[in-house]
């Protein structure tokens, strides 16, 4: 697995939140975001989404797990379009950054063996305050599942494990 790092910059966004199980709450909220895009002719305008996972299921009940579909603020948009959406804000940070091509629906395994095996790997502690982000570079509705884009970035914490003398 081929992964990097590199500084996500902290960027204003509007979403759809689902709550439960991943596997069923991003779907969820994606569709709302895309059916919303389409009433508003957003489809293929806009460049990149989010997805924002917000809690760790390992730790957190399925049930109480978060999850955010978002766009990025677009300064075209009036108040009435924008009325439905909740303003989100990216949190910038460190992140450890894996790009996976390939359809959605193995994401949820991908961001596991990320935050499992390969960070625990390489000595790094996962920064619990800030969300796994998923930027997507491709409108699913535009390009084919086995060459969709996807960033998986999980957020990196640093850690000063330096004894003082």
């Amino acid at each position: 697995m081929k992964t990097g790092f590199f500084y996500l910059r902290s960027t204003n966004l509007v979403s759809f939140r689902e709550t439960g199980a991943y596997a069923t709450s991003a779907p969820a909220a994606w569709a709302r975001m895309f059916a919303w895009m389409s009433r508003h002719g957003l489809r293929g305008v806009v460049n990149r989404g989010y997805g924002m996972a917000h809690d760790d299921p390992r730790t957190t009940a399925s049930q109480d797990c978060r999850y955010d579909a978002c766009i990025e603020l677009s300064l075209n948009l009036n108040g009435t379009a924008l009325a439905d959406l909740a303003p989100q804000r990216l949190p910038g940070g460190a992140y450890a950054r894996h790009r996976y091509i390939g359809p959605h629906t193995e994401l949820g395994t991908v961001a596991r063996t990320l935050r499992e095996q390969w960070s625990s790997r390489h000595g790094l502690s996962i920064a619990p305050e800030r969300p796994l982000v998923e930027i997507y570079l491709d409108d699913p509705s535009m390009c084919e599942p086995k060459r969709l884009r996807t960033d998986i970035c999980l957020p990196i914490a640093f850690v000063d494990n330096r004894s003082v003398a």
